[in-house]
């Protein structure tokens, strides 16, 4: 009996773990490997190293999500972005609100209409920052938005440019972003592809947990 109740705890944890796996995050990644416009930075610790994330947060719910752009402290002295570009499935979003750190100081919001310079594309949304000190979104610091939208998720931001200009070889990307500040200037992007950045919920690790100690439990029992 122990053991067919150990067996059920355990398949109860596995199925809690399958229907709850959505990713509540979805973060994208930028290395200097993206540029595709301009002379890029230097990194003088690691040229393959990621200096800025956007991770998106819809907080396991729909029609909200967090939005915090990071830079970090891995460029030339002086870089900064001075732009950020992005794609949303459902665009255009109902709403862009300022939550935290350096504010952008114009915002952009339309569908498929805002193109990044260069070979970029044309993207959804974009968040415009100063050219000046204080004001850029300089290295060690983050913008944090909220972001409204009908059943968006973070998933949703997992959207290829789909309309890159005719000549736009590296067109097509999910996000983009200008740096400068440095002495040059460059566009960086990054390629679509599937969500592999997606983080479980810690709750949902613990389910995880929970159904593999159900199951190493049942093996005991048979030994």
């Amino acid at each position: 009996m122990k053991s067919h109740l150990k067996g059920a705890f355990a398949a109860l944890g596995l199925l809690s773990v399958a229907g709850g796996a959505q990713a509540a995050i979805f973060q994208i990644d930028f290395t200097t490997a993206g540029a595709f416009s301009g002379t890029a930075p230097s990194q003088p610790t690691d040229p393959n190293a990621i200096f800025a994330t956007a991770t998106f947060d819809d907080h396991n719910s729909s029609g909200s999500v967090t939005l915090t752009m990071n830079v970090f402290n891995n460029l030339s002295a002086g870089a900064y972005v001075n732009d950020w570009y992005f794609n949303v499935d459902s665009a255009p979003l109902s709403g862009i609100t300022f939550v935290s750190g350096v504010a952008a100081q114009t915002i952009q919001n339309g569908t498929d209409a805002f193109k990044a310079d260069g070979t970029g594309g044309n993207f959804d949304f974009a968040f415009h920052f100063p050219t000046r000190n204080p004001g850029e979104l300089g290295q060690g610091h983050t913008s944090v938005y909220t972001l409204t939208g009908g059943g968006i998720t973070a998933d949703s931001f997992n959207a290829v440019s789909v309309s890159a200009p005719p000549n736009a070889g590296n067109g097509g990307y999910v996000s983009a972003l200008h740096v400068q500040g440095y002495g040059n200037s460059v566009w960086i992007g990054t390629d679509g592809g599937p969500p592999s950045n997606e983080i479980p919920e810690p709750a949902t690790l613990a389910l995880l947990g929970l159904g593999l100690l159900g199951i190493a439990a049942t093996r005991r029992q048979k030994r």
